[in-house]
């Protein structure tokens, strides 16, 4: 199991990325409040290392929610121009959990090295102690799935 203990998935997962999102203005703030005043539930949200004074920030949604971000999307552009923004939908996301993640050395290294393997390419990743979120194109879930229970024995 190496420090896995179960793999999930969900379909229909859209990714947004904001470029350009000046650092020190609280923009970001005002941006997940619009999302959330547009009750737009967000997931495995990924911010850029700053480039100068901005960055870049990614989420993802339902794709089912995609239209009503792409809303805030344009109301967001109005406010602030020089954000822009790039859109994926009919994504999946993967889920490796375990609570052995905490104290077992390399379980991402593995994971990233199974769906190279299997030539599954990587759109975002988040992680925590005990999770590792990894979305990936819906053409390649059945290879990934397959790629991850095999390497970690599920």
């Amino acid at each position: 199991m190496y420090g896995v203990t179960r793999l999930s998935f969900c379909e229909k997962i859209a990714v947004v990325t904001f470029h350009n999102i000046p650092l020190a203005t609280g923009l970001a703030a005002d941006i997940f409040q619009q999302l959330a005043q547009n009750n737009i539930n967000i997931d495995m949200v990924s911010q850029t290392a700053p480039v100068g004074d901005v960055v870049s920030i990614s989420f993802t949604c339902a794709d089912e929610d995609l239209r009503r971000v792409l809303d805030v999307s344009r109301v967001l552009r109005e406010q602030y121009p020089q954000i822009k923004a790039l859109v994926s939908s009919g994504n999946c996301k993967l889920q490796l959990f375990g609570e052995e993640m905490r104290t077992t050395p390399g379980v991402f290294a593995r994971a990233l090295s199974a769906l190279a393997q299997s030539k599954v390419e990587l759109l975002l990743v988040t992680t925590s102690e005990i999770d590792i979120s990894l979305l990936i194109a819906a053409t390649d879930l059945e290879v990934a799935v397959q790629a991850l229970n095999q390497d970690f024995g599920l």
